[in-house]
């Protein structure tokens, strides 16, 4: 379960649109407060919505003797290298165009200074996506302690949110540096070609399906 949370966890941290809203959080008056607040909103929506999927939605869930975790990661795994193979053929997931509004809408706000926004900026980008439910799936197929739900939980989202945890703290050393840097680096990932992301898609499906069928 560990190391499968942990790809994906990753994955993620590097969507474009989540590094840009880091970015956006640099340049606002006072980073650091706008940096707490969006991390705040994030982390609120994201183990909220975890723990009523984990705790209210779990007896239905694990009634079923197909519903294991090697085979919640072979389907996982799969559909992660169908959607790969769809990009490399050229076709547009849908909700990018979606994603390109709601970055103009926060390049709107850049000159903002509420906190207010910053928070429901955070709730926002934590809402229920599909890599989130698979992910709260795994956790789910674990058959795990209560604990030990709760852990993996909170530790999928320290690591979706490592590059605005990250920033905040460089940005007490190298406030200049780390604007820059984050920048670069949000330049780079909006730079990477469909065939790119795709193969990288690809390697981590194929990484859970073979996970998975160990697991068998």
């Amino acid at each position: 379960m560990w190391i499968t949370l942990l790809v994906m966890a990753v994955a993620v941290s590097l969507e474009p649109f989540r590094i840009g809203m880091a970015v956006l959080m640099l340049n606002r008056p006072q980073p650091l407060r706008q940096l707490v607040a969006f991390l705040c909103g994030g982390f609120a929506m994201g183990v909220s919505v975890g723990l009523i999927v984990l705790f209210v939605l779990d007896p239905a869930l694990l009634g079923s003797r197909h519903f294991t975790l090697p085979r919640v990661q072979i389907v996982i795994g799969v559909l992660a290298i169908v959607v790969a193979a769809a990009l490399a053929g050229g076709l547009r997931l849908p909700g990018s165009g979606d994603a390109g509004r709601l970055t103009t809408w926060a390049g709107r706000l850049a000159n903002g200074s509420s906190l207010w926004v910053a928070g429901l900026a955070g709730l926002g980008i934590a809402l229920p996506s599909v890599d989130y439910l698979a992910a709260l799936a795994v956790i789910l197929a674990s058959d795990a302690s209560a604990g030990t739900r709760v852990g993996a939980l909170v530790g999928f989202n320290v690591v979706a949110f490592a590059l605005v945890e990250l920033p905040l703290l460089a940005y007490l050393i190298a406030p200049d540096r780390t604007r820059d840097a984050m920048g670069a680096l949000h330049g780079w990932v909006r730079s990477r070609r469909r065939r790119d992301v795709a193969a990288l898609l690809a390697a981590i499906g194929a990484l859970l399906v073979g996970v998975g069928l160990v697991g068998l």
